[in-house]
């Protein structure tokens, strides 16, 4: 079939994906789909684990940053002010 701009138009094809999916949705999952899914799970839970694990690191890390700075020091009201100050800056 001629459109106006010269070109063939050969149609939409077969739709085969709702297909597979509506038959998917029918049947038991496949051995493969099972390991699939786990393997998806173990990637994610690995995930939480790496993040939890840089969390810990960095909180470790701004606590040694901390003391290694002075800890908790009494500071003058001048000397909060002027903290304070370069806080918002």
């Amino acid at each position: 079939m001629h459109l106006d701009n010269g070109t063939l138009n050969f149609g939409h094809g077969l739709d085969f994906e709702s297909g597979k999916t509506k038959k998917a949705e029918k049947r038991p999952p496949t051995q493969i789909e099972i390991m699939a899914e786990m393997e998806r799970e173990k990637q994610a839970k690995k995930e939480e684990r790496r993040l939890a694990r840089e969390a810990k690191k960095q909180a470790r890390l701004e606590q040694e940053e901390f003391i290694r700075n002075g800890g908790n020091l009494k500071l003058s009201k001048k000397e909060k002010r002027r903290l304070e100050a370069e806080m918002e800056n």
